[in-house]
């Protein structure tokens, strides 16, 4: 039992002999943050894929339907090796002159 009052003194005379931590003061460069998405796909040779009815008729009243405009719908990567490219996906959307005139409301019909 000695031996052990012994150790454990010792070991409270060592602690005490060690002096306190130094603070040090770190300074250092961090890393820019990292391009957006939107960034990295502008960069990139775009090509669209448009989205168009094949058949450009009202289903109510069978007249022919036009166009009155586009919008993007999405953007993907297509990685072909050794190439990468930006695919433009637009939905067009059409309405139909007599139903808007006759009803009064206009039907949308998107691609």
């Amino acid at each position: 039992m000695d031996k052990q009052v012994s150790l454990m003194n010792l070991m409270l005379k060592m602690t005490e002999n060690v002096p306190d931590a130094a603070v040090q003061t770190i300074t250092y460069k961090r890393q820019a943050h990292k391009r957006k998405r939107a960034d990295l796909l502008a960069a990139l040779p775009a090509e669209e894929v448009h989205h168009e009815l094949g058949d450009k008729y009202c289903p109510d009243c069978h007249h022919e339907l036009i166009e009155i405009g586009k919008q993007s719908v999405r953007q993907e990567l297509l990685f072909i090796p050794a190439q990468l490219k930006r695919l433009d996906h637009i939905q067009h959307a059409y309405k139909c002159k007599y139903c808007s005139q006759r009803n009064y409301s206009d039907k949308i019909i998107k691609a």
